[in-house]
Protein backbone atom coordinates (compact mmCIF):
# COMPACT_ATOMS: atom_id res chain seq x y z
CA UNK A 1 0.00 0.00 0.00
CA UNK A 2 1.81 3.52 -0.73
CA UNK A 3 2.66 5.42 2.53
CA UNK A 4 1.75 8.86 0.21
CA UNK A 5 -1.69 9.25 1.74
CA UNK A 6 -0.50 8.65 5.66
CA UNK A 7 2.04 11.34 5.02
CA UNK A 8 -0.60 13.62 3.46
CA UNK A 9 -2.78 12.91 6.35
CA UNK A 10 0.02 13.44 8.90
CA UNK A 11 1.12 16.64 7.17
CA UNK A 12 -2.35 18.11 7.45
CA UNK A 13 -2.82 17.32 10.71
CA UNK A 14 0.41 18.88 12.08
CA UNK A 15 -1.88 21.83 13.42
CA UNK A 16 -3.88 19.57 15.19
CA UNK A 17 -0.55 18.18 17.04
CA UNK A 18 1.13 21.33 17.56
CA UNK A 19 -2.58 22.02 19.88
CA UNK A 20 -2.62 18.38 21.45
CA UNK A 21 1.30 18.83 22.39
CA UNK A 22 0.89 22.14 23.81
CA UNK A 23 -2.10 21.66 25.15
CA UNK A 24 -2.09 18.55 27.14
CA UNK A 25 0.01 19.44 29.41
CA UNK A 26 -2.38 22.89 30.32
CA UNK A 27 -5.31 20.82 30.65
CA UNK A 28 -5.32 20.54 33.99
CA UNK A 29 -4.95 24.07 34.68
CA UNK A 30 -8.13 24.80 33.04
CA UNK A 31 -10.20 22.75 35.75
CA UNK A 32 -11.46 26.39 36.80
CA UNK A 33 -12.98 26.86 33.46
CA UNK A 34 -15.25 23.22 33.58
CA UNK A 35 -18.05 25.43 33.83
CA UNK A 36 -17.78 27.01 30.11
CA UNK A 37 -16.48 22.86 28.91
CA UNK A 38 -20.61 22.81 30.62
CA UNK A 39 -21.88 25.68 28.83
CA UNK A 40 -20.18 24.96 25.44
CA UNK A 41 -22.03 21.23 25.56
CA UNK A 42 -25.12 21.94 26.89
CA UNK A 43 -25.80 24.90 24.54
CA UNK A 44 -24.21 23.27 21.74
CA UNK A 45 -26.70 20.37 22.50
CA UNK A 46 -29.59 22.17 23.35
CA UNK A 47 -29.10 24.41 19.84
CA UNK A 48 -29.27 21.23 17.97
CA UNK A 49 -32.14 19.87 19.05
CA UNK A 50 -34.25 23.05 18.87
CA UNK A 51 -33.17 23.61 15.19
CA UNK A 52 -33.31 20.07 14.54
CA UNK A 53 -36.50 20.39 15.32
CA UNK A 54 -37.66 23.64 13.53
CA UNK A 55 -36.01 21.93 10.19
CA UNK A 56 -37.75 18.52 10.50
CA UNK A 57 -41.24 21.31 10.73
CA UNK A 58 -39.93 23.27 7.68
CA UNK A 59 -39.00 20.02 5.95
CA UNK A 60 -42.77 18.67 6.06
CA UNK A 61 -44.23 21.73 5.36
CA UNK A 62 -41.74 22.26 2.12
CA UNK A 63 -42.84 18.54 0.85
CA UNK A 64 -46.79 18.88 1.60
CA UNK A 65 -47.01 22.18 0.31
CA UNK A 66 -44.55 21.29 -2.96
CA UNK A 67 -42.01 24.24 -2.06
CA UNK A 68 -39.93 25.01 -5.07
CA UNK A 69 -36.32 26.62 -5.96
CA UNK A 70 -37.26 30.25 -5.26
CA UNK A 71 -38.83 29.85 -1.20
CA UNK A 72 -36.12 27.45 -0.72
CA UNK A 73 -33.55 30.38 -2.06
CA UNK A 74 -35.32 32.60 0.28
CA UNK A 75 -35.01 30.90 3.27
CA UNK A 76 -31.24 29.71 2.15
CA UNK A 77 -30.15 33.29 2.23
CA UNK A 78 -30.77 32.97 5.80
CA UNK A 79 -27.68 30.92 6.27
CA UNK A 80 -25.91 32.21 3.86
CA UNK A 81 -25.65 35.25 6.04
CA UNK A 82 -22.53 35.23 8.44
CA UNK A 83 -23.67 33.85 11.98
CA UNK A 84 -22.78 36.79 13.55
CA UNK A 85 -24.66 39.13 11.20
CA UNK A 86 -27.73 37.23 11.72
CA UNK A 87 -27.03 37.80 15.87
CA UNK A 88 -26.43 41.58 15.18
CA UNK A 89 -29.66 41.67 13.16
CA UNK A 90 -31.68 39.88 15.57
CA UNK A 91 -30.52 42.06 18.51
CA UNK A 92 -31.07 45.07 16.75
CA UNK A 93 -34.41 43.84 15.15
CA UNK A 94 -35.96 42.90 19.08
CA UNK A 95 -34.74 45.82 20.42
CA UNK A 96 -36.59 47.90 18.44
CA UNK A 97 -39.64 46.10 20.64
CA UNK A 98 -37.70 46.81 24.01
CA UNK A 99 -36.81 43.17 23.87
CA UNK A 100 -33.22 42.65 25.54
CA UNK A 101 -31.43 39.73 23.89
CA UNK A 102 -28.44 38.96 25.19
CA UNK A 103 -26.92 36.13 26.60
CA UNK A 104 -28.38 31.89 26.75
CA UNK A 105 -31.49 32.75 24.92
CA UNK A 106 -30.12 35.62 22.35
CA UNK A 107 -27.54 33.16 21.58
CA UNK A 108 -29.85 30.24 20.76
CA UNK A 109 -32.52 32.01 19.19
CA UNK A 110 -29.58 33.53 16.44
CA UNK A 111 -28.33 29.93 16.03
CA UNK A 112 -31.93 28.60 15.06
CA UNK A 113 -32.61 31.19 12.72
CA UNK A 114 -29.08 30.79 10.75
CA UNK A 115 -28.72 26.88 11.21
CA UNK A 116 -32.47 25.89 10.28
CA UNK A 117 -31.52 25.86 6.30
CA UNK A 118 -28.86 23.58 6.68
CA UNK A 119 -31.02 20.83 8.39
CA UNK A 120 -33.26 21.52 6.25
CA UNK A 121 -31.36 20.72 3.26
CA UNK A 122 -30.28 17.57 4.58
CA UNK A 123 -33.53 16.74 6.03
CA UNK A 124 -35.80 17.03 3.23
CA UNK A 125 -34.94 14.24 1.14
CA UNK A 126 -35.87 11.25 3.17
CA UNK A 127 -38.28 13.21 4.61
CA UNK A 128 -40.07 13.13 1.13
CA UNK A 129 -39.30 9.42 1.58
CA UNK A 130 -40.91 9.14 5.03
CA UNK A 131 -44.09 11.73 4.02
CA UNK A 132 -44.30 8.74 0.55
CA UNK A 133 -44.47 6.09 2.87
CA UNK A 134 -46.74 7.68 5.04
CA UNK A 135 -49.07 8.36 2.53
CA UNK A 136 -49.05 4.71 1.32
CA UNK A 137 -49.63 3.57 4.71
CA UNK A 138 -52.78 6.03 5.29
CA UNK A 139 -54.18 4.43 1.88
CA UNK A 140 -53.83 0.91 3.46
CA UNK A 141 -55.88 2.14 6.79
CA UNK A 142 -52.92 2.57 8.92
CA UNK A 143 -52.67 5.83 11.26
CA UNK A 144 -52.52 7.48 14.42
CA UNK A 145 -50.20 6.36 16.43
CA UNK A 146 -49.62 3.47 14.29
CA UNK A 147 -48.47 6.33 11.36
CA UNK A 148 -44.99 7.11 13.10
CA UNK A 149 -43.72 3.39 12.78
CA UNK A 150 -43.72 4.27 8.79
CA UNK A 151 -42.66 7.80 9.46
CA UNK A 152 -39.98 7.70 11.59
CA UNK A 153 -37.81 4.85 10.71
CA UNK A 154 -36.60 6.01 7.42
CA UNK A 155 -35.61 9.50 9.25
CA UNK A 156 -33.66 8.29 12.17
CA UNK A 157 -30.30 8.35 9.45
CA UNK A 158 -30.75 11.53 8.41
CA UNK A 159 -31.56 12.90 11.78
CA UNK A 160 -28.53 11.63 12.68
CA UNK A 161 -26.72 13.35 10.08
CA UNK A 162 -28.16 16.91 10.28
CA UNK A 163 -27.94 16.53 14.20
CA UNK A 164 -23.82 15.33 13.95
CA UNK A 165 -23.81 18.47 11.64
CA UNK A 166 -25.57 21.17 13.64
CA UNK A 167 -23.93 20.33 16.94
CA UNK A 168 -20.10 21.08 15.46
CA UNK A 169 -21.07 23.91 13.87
CA UNK A 170 -22.62 25.22 16.90
CA UNK A 171 -19.69 23.96 19.28
CA UNK A 172 -17.56 25.68 17.02
CA UNK A 173 -19.32 28.65 16.04
CA UNK A 174 -17.31 31.77 17.80
CA UNK A 175 -19.42 34.81 16.11
CA UNK A 176 -23.08 34.54 17.38
CA UNK A 177 -21.10 34.40 21.08
CA UNK A 178 -19.18 37.23 20.29
CA UNK A 179 -21.66 39.20 19.37
CA UNK A 180 -24.89 38.01 22.03
CA UNK A 181 -22.55 35.90 24.85
CA UNK A 182 -19.58 38.31 25.92
CA UNK A 183 -21.92 41.53 26.80
CA UNK A 184 -23.97 39.41 29.73
CA UNK A 185 -20.36 37.79 30.20
CA UNK A 186 -21.69 34.27 28.68
CA UNK A 187 -18.53 32.53 27.63
CA UNK A 188 -17.94 29.56 25.08
CA UNK A 189 -14.83 27.88 24.95
CA UNK A 190 -14.45 29.46 20.75
CA UNK A 191 -14.81 32.95 22.88
CA UNK A 192 -12.97 32.18 25.87
CA UNK A 193 -10.34 30.68 24.20
CA UNK A 194 -9.96 34.25 21.92
CA UNK A 195 -9.86 36.01 25.07
CA UNK A 196 -7.27 34.05 26.91
CA UNK A 197 -5.04 34.23 24.04
CA UNK A 198 -5.23 37.79 24.30
CA UNK A 199 -5.47 38.47 27.90
CA UNK A 200 -2.19 40.69 29.20
CA UNK A 201 -2.66 39.48 32.13
CA UNK A 202 -2.50 35.54 31.44
CA UNK A 203 0.61 33.43 32.36
CA UNK A 204 1.09 31.05 29.13
CA UNK A 205 -1.97 32.90 26.98
CA UNK A 206 -0.96 30.29 23.95
CA UNK A 207 -0.58 27.07 26.90
CA UNK A 208 -3.95 27.92 27.92
CA UNK A 209 -5.73 28.69 24.67
CA UNK A 210 -4.45 25.84 23.35
CA UNK A 211 -5.81 23.32 26.62
CA UNK A 212 -9.37 25.20 25.73
CA UNK A 213 -9.27 24.01 21.77
CA UNK A 214 -8.42 20.61 23.31
CA UNK A 215 -11.41 20.67 25.27
CA UNK A 216 -13.11 21.82 22.30
CA UNK A 217 -11.80 18.68 20.21
CA UNK A 218 -13.01 16.43 22.65
CA UNK A 219 -16.53 17.48 22.43
CA UNK A 220 -16.79 17.91 18.90
CA UNK A 221 -14.68 14.03 18.66
CA UNK A 222 -17.48 11.66 19.67
CA UNK A 223 -19.38 13.06 16.81
CA UNK A 224 -16.78 13.00 14.38
CA UNK A 225 -15.40 9.03 14.81
CA UNK A 226 -19.79 8.27 14.90
CA UNK A 227 -20.79 10.53 11.76
CA UNK A 228 -22.24 9.36 8.84
CA UNK A 229 -20.68 10.35 4.78
CA UNK A 230 -24.03 10.96 3.61
CA UNK A 231 -27.63 10.10 3.55
CA UNK A 232 -29.86 7.19 2.71
CA UNK A 233 -30.99 7.53 -1.14
CA UNK A 234 -33.92 6.37 -2.68
CA UNK A 235 -36.43 6.86 -5.27
CA UNK A 236 -38.63 9.46 -5.41
CA UNK A 237 -42.01 8.78 -3.47
CA UNK A 238 -45.51 8.83 -4.62
CA UNK A 239 -46.37 11.81 -2.55
CA UNK A 240 -50.35 13.42 -1.88
CA UNK A 241 -51.16 16.55 -3.95
CA UNK A 242 -49.50 19.64 -2.82
CA UNK A 243 -50.83 22.10 -0.50
CA UNK A 244 -51.08 25.68 -0.87
CA UNK A 245 -51.58 26.47 2.89
CA UNK A 246 -48.23 24.35 3.66
CA UNK A 247 -46.70 26.17 1.12
CA UNK A 248 -47.96 29.93 2.48
CA UNK A 249 -46.79 28.40 5.76
CA UNK A 250 -43.20 27.69 4.67
CA UNK A 251 -43.18 31.30 2.91
CA UNK A 252 -44.27 32.92 5.85
CA UNK A 253 -41.65 31.60 8.16
CA UNK A 254 -38.72 32.12 5.68
CA UNK A 255 -40.23 35.33 5.23
CA UNK A 256 -40.32 36.27 8.62
CA UNK A 257 -37.09 34.72 9.38
CA UNK A 258 -35.38 36.34 7.12
CA UNK A 259 -36.90 40.20 8.42
CA UNK A 260 -36.07 39.56 11.77
CA UNK A 261 -32.52 39.98 10.95
CA UNK A 262 -32.79 42.19 8.24
CA UNK A 263 -35.17 44.85 9.28
CA UNK A 264 -32.87 45.34 13.02
CA UNK A 265 -30.14 46.56 9.87
CA UNK A 266 -31.90 48.53 8.15
CA UNK A 267 -33.10 50.26 11.11
CA UNK A 268 -29.97 50.75 12.21
CA UNK A 269 -27.88 51.93 9.30
CA UNK A 270 -30.67 53.95 7.41
CA UNK A 271 -32.43 56.17 10.27
CA UNK A 272 -31.41 58.47 12.89
CA UNK A 273 -31.58 56.69 16.05
CA UNK A 274 -32.57 59.91 17.69
CA UNK A 275 -35.26 61.66 15.11
CA UNK A 276 -36.02 58.99 13.37
CA UNK A 277 -34.94 60.34 10.32
CA UNK A 278 -33.60 59.11 7.10
CA UNK A 279 -29.54 59.22 7.65
CA UNK A 280 -27.93 56.52 6.03
CA UNK A 281 -24.77 55.70 7.58
CA UNK A 282 -23.14 53.39 4.37
CA UNK A 283 -20.38 56.42 3.60
CA UNK A 284 -19.33 56.94 7.30
CA UNK A 285 -18.87 53.34 7.61
CA UNK A 286 -16.99 52.21 4.23
CA UNK A 287 -15.10 55.50 5.66
CA UNK A 288 -13.50 53.87 8.45
CA UNK A 289 -9.57 53.22 7.80
CA UNK A 290 -10.38 49.99 9.12
CA UNK A 291 -13.16 49.04 7.43
CA UNK A 292 -11.30 49.44 4.23
CA UNK A 293 -8.47 47.56 4.72
CA UNK A 294 -10.67 44.60 5.91
CA UNK A 295 -12.70 44.98 2.51
CA UNK A 296 -9.68 44.48 0.62
CA UNK A 297 -8.31 41.81 2.58
CA UNK A 298 -11.03 39.81 2.82
CA UNK A 299 -11.81 40.44 -1.16
CA UNK A 300 -8.32 39.43 -1.71
CA UNK A 301 -7.76 36.20 0.51
CA UNK A 302 -11.46 35.06 -0.75
CA UNK A 303 -10.60 35.66 -4.47
CA UNK A 304 -7.18 33.90 -4.14
CA UNK A 305 -8.41 31.18 -1.70
CA UNK A 306 -11.40 30.30 -3.92
CA UNK A 307 -9.65 30.05 -7.21
CA UNK A 308 -6.68 28.35 -5.65
CA UNK A 309 -8.83 25.83 -4.15
CA UNK A 310 -11.22 25.13 -7.66
CA UNK A 311 -7.51 24.94 -9.45
CA UNK A 312 -6.79 22.15 -6.83
CA UNK A 313 -10.16 20.72 -7.39
CA UNK A 314 -9.66 20.52 -11.01
CA UNK A 315 -5.94 19.36 -10.71
CA UNK A 316 -7.31 16.30 -8.85
CA UNK A 317 -10.86 15.89 -10.81
CA UNK A 318 -9.37 13.08 -13.41
CA UNK A 319 -7.85 10.86 -10.59
CA UNK A 320 -11.01 10.14 -8.70
CA UNK A 321 -8.87 7.84 -6.18
CA UNK A 322 -6.72 10.31 -5.11
CA UNK A 323 -9.39 13.52 -4.57
CA UNK A 324 -11.64 11.53 -2.45
CA UNK A 325 -8.23 10.09 -0.43
CA UNK A 326 -7.14 13.76 -0.17
CA UNK A 327 -10.76 15.25 0.30
CA UNK A 328 -11.20 12.39 3.05
CA UNK A 329 -7.80 14.10 4.96
CA UNK A 330 -9.55 18.21 4.67
CA UNK A 331 -12.47 16.92 5.76
CA UNK A 332 -11.70 17.27 9.01
CA UNK A 333 -10.67 20.51 9.08
CA UNK A 334 -13.91 21.26 8.17
CA UNK A 335 -15.96 19.67 10.13
CA UNK A 336 -13.78 20.31 13.76
CA UNK A 337 -14.20 23.91 15.44
CA UNK A 338 -12.21 26.52 13.46
CA UNK A 339 -11.00 27.48 16.74
CA UNK A 340 -8.67 23.97 16.53
CA UNK A 341 -7.50 25.13 13.49
CA UNK A 342 -6.77 28.63 14.39
CA UNK A 343 -4.78 27.75 17.62
CA UNK A 344 -2.63 25.19 15.85
CA UNK A 345 -1.58 27.48 13.36
CA UNK A 346 -0.27 30.03 15.73
CA UNK A 347 1.40 27.41 18.18
CA UNK A 348 2.95 25.72 14.55
CA UNK A 349 4.20 28.72 12.31
CA UNK A 350 4.70 31.60 15.15
CA UNK A 351 8.20 30.83 14.65
CA UNK A 352 8.30 31.53 11.06
CA UNK A 353 8.26 34.53 8.81
CA UNK A 354 4.34 32.96 7.82
CA UNK A 355 3.43 34.35 11.07
CA UNK A 356 1.48 37.50 11.76
CA UNK A 357 0.94 38.25 7.82
CA UNK A 358 -2.11 37.40 5.58
CA UNK A 359 -0.49 34.62 4.29
CA UNK A 360 -1.04 32.56 6.79
CA UNK A 361 -4.63 33.71 7.04
CA UNK A 362 -4.97 32.40 3.01
CA UNK A 363 -3.68 28.76 4.56
CA UNK A 364 -6.19 28.87 7.42
CA UNK A 365 -8.74 29.85 4.75
CA UNK A 366 -7.29 27.17 1.89
CA UNK A 367 -7.45 24.48 4.76
CA UNK A 368 -10.80 25.24 6.38
CA UNK A 369 -12.57 25.53 2.90
CA UNK A 370 -10.54 22.58 0.70
CA UNK A 371 -13.20 19.95 1.48
CA UNK A 372 -16.21 22.12 -0.18
CA UNK A 373 -14.51 22.99 -3.45
CA UNK A 374 -13.51 19.12 -3.81
CA UNK A 375 -16.83 17.73 -2.83
CA UNK A 376 -18.05 20.32 -5.82
CA UNK A 377 -16.18 18.90 -8.47
CA UNK A 378 -16.27 15.24 -6.78
CA UNK A 379 -19.81 15.01 -8.38
CA UNK A 380 -20.42 15.66 -12.20
CA UNK A 381 -22.34 13.03 -13.10
CA UNK A 382 -21.20 11.55 -15.99
CA UNK A 383 -17.85 13.17 -16.86
CA UNK A 384 -15.60 9.71 -16.75
CA UNK A 385 -18.75 8.27 -19.30
CA UNK A 386 -18.21 11.30 -21.57
CA UNK A 387 -13.85 11.22 -21.05
CA UNK A 388 -13.97 7.83 -21.52
CA UNK A 389 -15.98 7.70 -24.94
CA UNK A 390 -13.77 10.93 -26.14
CA UNK A 391 -10.37 8.29 -25.26
CA UNK A 392 -12.47 5.21 -27.22
CA UNK A 393 -12.55 7.99 -30.73
CA UNK A 394 -8.91 9.04 -30.43
CA UNK A 395 -8.27 11.50 -27.72
CA UNK A 396 -5.47 11.05 -25.23
CA UNK A 397 -6.12 11.52 -20.94
CA UNK A 398 -5.25 15.46 -20.99
CA UNK A 399 -6.95 15.98 -24.24
CA UNK A 400 -10.38 14.27 -23.63
CA UNK A 401 -10.24 15.71 -20.32
CA UNK A 402 -9.53 19.64 -21.19
CA UNK A 403 -11.97 19.18 -24.06
CA UNK A 404 -14.67 17.01 -22.66
CA UNK A 405 -14.27 16.72 -18.83
CA UNK A 406 -13.82 20.00 -17.99
CA UNK A 407 -16.23 22.12 -19.83
CA UNK A 408 -18.94 19.24 -18.01
CA UNK A 409 -17.08 20.27 -15.19
CA UNK A 410 -17.60 24.04 -15.32
CA UNK A 411 -21.46 24.48 -13.72
CA UNK A 412 -19.72 22.76 -10.48
CA UNK A 413 -16.82 24.85 -10.73
CA UNK A 414 -18.96 28.58 -10.79
CA UNK A 415 -21.41 26.38 -7.78
CA UNK A 416 -18.16 25.85 -5.92
CA UNK A 417 -17.07 28.98 -6.25
CA UNK A 418 -20.14 30.81 -5.53
CA UNK A 419 -20.63 29.17 -2.22
CA UNK A 420 -16.58 29.45 -0.86
CA UNK A 421 -16.05 33.30 -1.78
CA UNK A 422 -19.04 34.27 0.11
CA UNK A 423 -18.19 32.12 3.12
CA UNK A 424 -14.58 33.17 3.03
CA UNK A 425 -15.02 36.62 2.87
CA UNK A 426 -17.19 36.84 5.79
CA UNK A 427 -14.86 33.94 7.95
CA UNK A 428 -14.51 35.41 11.53
CA UNK A 429 -13.42 32.20 13.67
CA UNK A 430 -10.17 31.66 11.81
CA UNK A 431 -9.43 35.79 11.58
CA UNK A 432 -10.19 37.10 15.01
CA UNK A 433 -7.71 34.36 16.12
CA UNK A 434 -4.92 35.05 12.86
CA UNK A 435 -5.19 38.46 11.85
CA UNK A 436 -2.30 41.26 12.54
CA UNK A 437 -2.57 44.96 12.64
CA UNK A 438 -2.58 45.35 8.83
CA UNK A 439 -4.04 42.01 7.91
CA UNK A 440 -7.57 42.70 9.42
CA UNK A 441 -10.52 41.44 7.23
CA UNK A 442 -14.03 42.69 7.21
CA UNK A 443 -15.55 40.16 9.85
CA UNK A 444 -13.16 41.53 12.18
CA UNK A 445 -13.85 45.08 10.96
CA UNK A 446 -17.47 44.68 12.12
CA UNK A 447 -16.66 43.29 15.74
CA UNK A 448 -14.20 46.16 16.33
CA UNK A 449 -16.99 48.53 15.30
CA UNK A 450 -19.56 46.71 17.54
CA UNK A 451 -17.35 46.52 20.50
CA UNK A 452 -16.46 50.45 19.86
CA UNK A 453 -20.40 51.63 19.96
CA UNK A 454 -20.42 52.06 16.53
CA UNK A 455 -23.49 50.45 16.25
CA UNK A 456 -25.16 51.76 12.94
CA UNK A 457 -21.56 51.18 10.81
CA UNK A 458 -21.54 47.82 12.48
CA UNK A 459 -25.10 47.43 10.88
CA UNK A 460 -24.58 49.05 7.65
CA UNK A 461 -21.41 46.81 7.20
CA UNK A 462 -23.69 43.72 7.74
CA UNK A 463 -26.21 44.49 5.38
CA UNK A 464 -23.02 44.87 3.24
CA UNK A 465 -22.09 41.33 3.90
CA UNK A 466 -25.69 40.32 3.62
CA UNK A 467 -25.60 41.69 -0.14
CA UNK A 468 -22.22 39.73 -0.43
CA UNK A 469 -23.78 36.46 1.06
CA UNK A 470 -26.64 36.67 -1.72
CA UNK A 471 -24.01 35.79 -4.34
CA UNK A 472 -24.14 32.50 -3.51
CA UNK A 473 -28.03 32.43 -4.62
CA UNK A 474 -27.69 34.97 -7.64
CA UNK A 475 -25.01 33.30 -8.92
CA UNK A 476 -26.36 29.88 -9.20
CA UNK A 477 -25.27 28.45 -12.80
CA UNK A 478 -28.61 27.44 -14.40
CA UNK A 479 -26.83 25.40 -17.76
Amino acid sequence: MAAWPWLLAGLLALPLLALFLRGFPALPGTAKDLDVVLTSLLLATAGSLITLALALGLAVLGVLGGVGRTLEALLLLGYLVPPFVTGIGVLFSLQAFGVRIYGVPGILLAWALHYAPLAYLLLKPQVRVAMGLLAAARVHGVGGAKALRVFLPPLLPPLLVAGGTLYLALLGNFGVPAVLGLPERVYVLPTLAYARLLSPTAQDPLGEAAALGLWLGLLALPVVLLGRAGLLEAKEPLLPPARPAYRLLFALYALLALLLVLLGLLREALLNPYTGAWDPVFAQALDLPLVQKGLRNSLLLALGATLLLLLLALALRPFPGLLRRVRGVLDLHYLLPGTLLGVGLILLLAPTPLYATPWLLLLAYLLNFAALALRALEGGLGVEGAVLAGRVHGLGRLRAWLRIGYPLLLPSAFAGAFLIFPLAFAEITLSALLYAPGAETIGVAVLSALNGGLYREASALGLVLMAFSALALLGRPRW
